[in-house]
C-alpha cells in the first residue's frame, strides 16, 4: 500500500509578509553597509530555510523548491556566459572602440546631451551594459562637458539615461535577460513587447535632451578630451566597416529569430575572428579573452576603462546573483509564502488594467525594499505570473512591465549598487543626477499611459498560450472576465 504524502500547509499571510520584510531588511541594511549581495543572498537563503523549517516545513520540500528557481537560471547563465564571449569580442575586434571613435567625432557644446544620450543607448544595446557604457563614451561625455562649462550633473544624466536605455532594451542584457527568465517569456517576445513603449520614450527623450542642450550652444569647446580619446583608439586600433559585421550579425540573427545562445556566440566569435584578421591579434590571445576579457594598457586612463571589459569572467558575480536569486525565489514559491501574498493581491485586482499597475507599483517598492534588481525581478516574476496567467494576459507584458519597475529605477534608489556606482564614477556623493534622469520619467509616464488607455496590455494566443497576440484587445474587467470564462 502506498504512503498518501500530506499536502504541505500554507503559511499565514503574517509568516508571508514578515518572511520578505526579512529578506528586504538584511539586503537593505548589508548592501548599506557596504557587504556584497552574494553573502546576503545566502544568509537570506539560510534564514528562510530555517523559519520555514521551524514552521514545519520539511527539508526536501524547501530543497525541491530551490532548485527548481535555480534550474529556470540555466538559460539564463548559459545567455551571460556568451554575452561575456561577445563583449570581449567586439572590443577586441574594434568595433566597440570604432564606434567611439567615430561618435566622439561629431561632438559639439548644443548636441553634447542629445550625443551623449543617443551614443550610450548605441553602445548599451550593442553590449548590454550600462555600466561598462557609462563608464566608458558616458565618462569621456562628462569629461569634455566639465571642460566646457556644462554641469557634470546634467551630462551625467544624459549619459545614465542612454545607458539604462540600453540595458533595459538589448537583448545582450542581463537585465533583459534576466526578466524574461524570472518571468517565463521568450527573450525575444519580452524585447518586442518592450519596443512599444520604449520607443516614443526614446524618440520623446532624445528632443528634451536636444532642447536642454541648446542653451550650452554659445559654450567654447575644448577638444583635448576627444583627441586624447581618439588619438589613442586610432594608434592600436585599423578601424574598417568589416568591423560593422558582429553588429550587422547580431541583428540578423535576432530578425530571423534565431534562439538567443547561438547569436550572441556567433556574433563573438565573428568579432574574435576579425581581432586576429584584422588586428593582428594572436590566436592565443583571442582564445584568451573568452575567458579574461580584453585588455589594455594604454597608459590614458579613459581609454584603458573602456576596453578592459568582457570575458567569462567578468560575469561570474552576475551569475552567482542571479542563480541565488532564483534559488531564493524557488524556496518562497515552493512553501506557499508567494502564493499567499498572490492571494491577497488578486483579491484586490479587478481589471487588466489594474494587474498591470499593481505590477508596476509593487516592482518598485518591492526594489527600493531588496535593494538588488535580480531579487526583485525574480520575486516579482514569482508573484505576478499566475495572476498574468488567470487573466489570460501574456507574460511578455509581465515581463516588459518588471524591466520598467526595476531596471530604469536602480539610479534612482540610493542604497542600490547601481545607484553607488554612478555616483563614484561621476564624483557625487548623492543623487546629484536624479533630476536629469530623463528617460526614466518619461518612460514611467508612458508606461503609465499606454496602461490607462488600454494600450499593448496584450494577451496569449488561444491556440498556442506560449505565443503573444500582438492585436489590440479591449482590457477585460472582472465581470467581462467572468463571462469570458
Amino acid at each position: 500500500m502506498t504512503k498518501s504524502v500530506e499536502p504541505m500547509k500554507m503559511p499565514s499571510l503574517w509568516l508571508s509578509a514578515g518572511i520578505i520584510v526579512m529578506i528586504g531588511t538584511v539586503l537593505t541594511t548589508g548592501i548599506t553597509a557596504g557587504i556584497a549581495t552574494i553573502p546576503l543572498l545566502t544568509l537570506n537563503i539560510v534564514l528562510v530555510a530555517v523559519v520555514s523549517l521551524l514552521s514545519g516545513y520539511p527539508y526536501r520540500e524547501l530543497e525541491q523548491g530551490m532548485m527548481e528557481g535555480v534550474r529556470r537560471s540555466i538559460d539564463c547563465v548559459m545567455i551571460l556566459i556568451f554575452v561575456g564571449v561577445l563583449i570581449a569580442g567586439w572590443i577586441l575586434c574594434g568595433t566597440v572602440p570604432m564606434l567611439i571613435y567615430y561618435g566622439l567625432s561629431v561632438v559639439s557644446p548644443k548636441l553634447l546631451l542629445p550625443l551623449a544620450f543617443l551614443l550610450c543607448s548605441l553602445l548599451s544595446l550593442c553590449t548590454g551594459s550600462s555600466w561598462g557604457t557609462a563608464g566608458t563614451v558616458g565618462i569621456a561625455c562628462v569629461s569634455i562637458g566639465a571642460s566646457i562649462g556644462i554641469p557634470v550633473a546634467v551630462v551625467a544624466g544624459a549619459a545614465i539615461s542612454g545607458s539604462i536605455l540600453g540595458d533595459k532594451l538589448s537583448p545582450l542584457s542581463d537585465a533583459t535577460i534576466m526578466a524574461a527568465s524570472a518571468s517565463g517569456t521568450g527573450l525575444y517576445q519580452h524585447v518586442r513587447s518592450m519596443a512599444y513603449t520604449t520607443a516614443p520614450s526614446f524618440l520623446i527623450t532624445l528632443l528634451i535632451f536636444y532642447f536642454m542642450g541648446a542653451a550650452y550652444a554659445d559654450t567654447p569647446m575644448h577638444p583635448a578630451v576627444v583627441e586624447t580619446v581618439r588619438g589613442t583608439l586610432a594608434e592600436i586600433y585599423q578601424f574598417s566597416p568589416l568591423l560593422l559585421l558582429p553588429m550587422a550579425a547580431i541583428l540578423v540573427f535576432s530578425l530571423m529569430r534565431m534562439p538567443a545562445i547561438p547569436a550572441i556566440l556567433l556574433s563573438g566569435l565573428l568579432g574574435l575572428f576579425l581581432a586576429v584578421a584584422i588586428q593582428g591579434v594572436d590566436v592565443s590571445t583571442a582564445i584568451s579573452a573568452i575567458l579574461q576579457g580584453a585588455a589594455s594598457n594604454t597608459g590614458v586612463e579613459i581609454v584603458d576603462s573602456m576596453l578592459n571589459k568582457g570575458g567569462i569572467t567578468a560575469m561570474l558575480s552576475t551569475l552567482c546573483t542571479a542563480v541565488l536569486a532564483l534559488g531564493l525565489g524557488g524556496i518562497l514559491s515552493r512553501a506557499g509564502y508567494l502564493h499567499v501574498l498572490v492571494e491577497a493581491i488578486s483579491r484586490r485586482v479587478k481589471t487588466d488594467r489594474g494587474t498591470v499597475i499593481l505590477t508596476l507599483f509593487c516592482g518598485m517598492i518591492t526594489l527600493c525594499l531588496v535593494a538588488q534588481f535580480y531579487v526583485s525581478v525574480a520575486l516579482m516574476g514569482t508573484m505576478f505570473g499566475e495572476i498574468y496567467d488567470a487573466r489570460r494576459i501574456h507574460r511578455s507584458v509581465l515581463s516588459r512591465t518588471l524591466e520598467e519597475s526595476n531596471t530604469i529605477m536602480l539610479p534612482l534608489v540610493p542604497w542600490n549598487t547601481s545607484a553607488v556606482y554612478y555616483m563614484g564614477l561621476f564624483g557625487f556623493h548623492n543623487l546629484a543626477f536624479a533630476p536629469y534622469l530623463v528617460f526614466s520619467y518619461v518612460n514611467i509616464a508612458i508606461c503609465l499611459l499606454c496602461v490607462l488607455s488600454g494600450l499593448f496590455i496584450f494577451r496569449r494566443r488561444a491556440d498556442n498560450p506560449a505565443e503573444t497576440d500582438w492585436k489590440w484587445h479591449e482590457p477585460v474587467s472582472d465581470s467581462a472576465f467572468a463571462q469570458e470564462a
